[in-house]
């Protein structure tokens, strides 16, 4: 089938199941506050690069805060991994739930509007970023405190200050870095 056809007849059910998931979820932050940061989506090759660097599996859920397009959870959902995808545009979380249907993930996965200070972190086992230094800063206490030890985080392009990262990539983007850490017992005592 055409995938421009596919999405057009997608895109109705997509809809309709992201307003289903959403009721279903805990609320939405109302009135929804403004984005942190500009969409601006993760090159394929890169979020390849992070899905691997995560070893994401079938046993894992995938958190991606500030989903965009969904790319991230629908790679993993591809290798059995659960996922879930938050960001504050629902434009964007709509463009998501679309995408994982196109691709046929769509029963391993859901996207939310929510924002990602107030969500629970605590089910994931790997999260995955792409946001601004400073907001990557602000969200350290709360993985530290949310996540299991084990847990993976990889970020596209931004540190978390003085946080040392596990590994540090090379990538093909104009940041040219991209990052993994994983929670240790010592940030369950910071």
């Amino acid at each position: 089938m055409d995938r421009r056809f596919f999405l057009h007849a997608a895109l109705p059910a997509a809809i309709a199941s992201s307003a289903s998931a959403q009721n279903s979820a805990a609320p939405p932050c109302v009135p929804p506050r403004t984005a942190d940061v500009v969409y601006e989506p993760t090159p394929l090759a890169v979020v390849e690069t992070l899905i691997n660097a995560a070893n994401v599996g079938p046993r894992d859920r995938v958190y991606d805060l500030g989903c965009g397009d969904g790319r991230f959870v629908v790679a993993a959902a591809r290798r059995g991994a659960q996922g879930l995808g938050f960001d504050l545009n629902p434009n964007l979380v709509e463009w998501a739930t679309a995408n994982a249907l196109a691709e046929r993930v769509d029963e391993r996965v859901r996207f939310a509007v929510r924002d990602i200070f107030t969500v629970d972190l605590s089910p994931a086992s790997v999260i995955t970023l792409y946001l601004l230094p400073e907001l990557n800063v602000k969200l350290r206490p709360k993985l530290w405190k949310e996540l299991a030890v084990g847990s993976r985080i990889v970020s596209n392009a931004f540190d978390m200050g003085d946080w040392a990262p596990d590994r540090t990539f090379d990538v093909p983007t104009r940041y040219r870095k991209a990052f993994l850490w994983t929670i240790k017992p010592e940030h369950k005592r910071a």
